[in-house]
């Protein structure tokens, strides 16, 4: 990061990942969101390199609040399409059981 638009610039698109990575998971789009979070953890490691100036430090740390709230939602999200997928594997396992047994009569 040199010229402070640059932070700036990086800082908004941080947000913005961030914002579009809950959207996506709000829709069930699961790989995109993993596609984004790749995105995201290229940028994060850019701005952690070096300490933002100081004008940017509020915004940073504001932009840092709401990617650990996203992060949070998109967490629940997540365990509940997993729960949701662990339940449609049982109930195929399930009907796998029912068909073998009636083919085995």
């Amino acid at each position: 990061m040199k010229a402070m638009t640059d932070w700036e610039t990086a800082i908004w698109q941080l947000h913005s990942l961030s914002m579009e990575m809950l959207s996506l998971a709000q829709s069930s789009e699961w790989q995109i969101v993993t596609e984004r979070e790749e995105q995201r953890r290229i940028l994060m490691d850019q701005l952690f390199a070096n300490p933002p100036p100081a004008e940017w430090v509020s915004l940073f740390q504001d932009t840092i609040q709401t990617v650990l709230a996203s992060d949070a939602q998109v967490q629940v999200l997540a365990h509940a399409e997993m729960d949701q997928l662990s339940d449609d594997i049982r109930m195929l396992k399930q009907r796998r059981r029912a068909v073998q047994a009636y083919e085995d009569l």
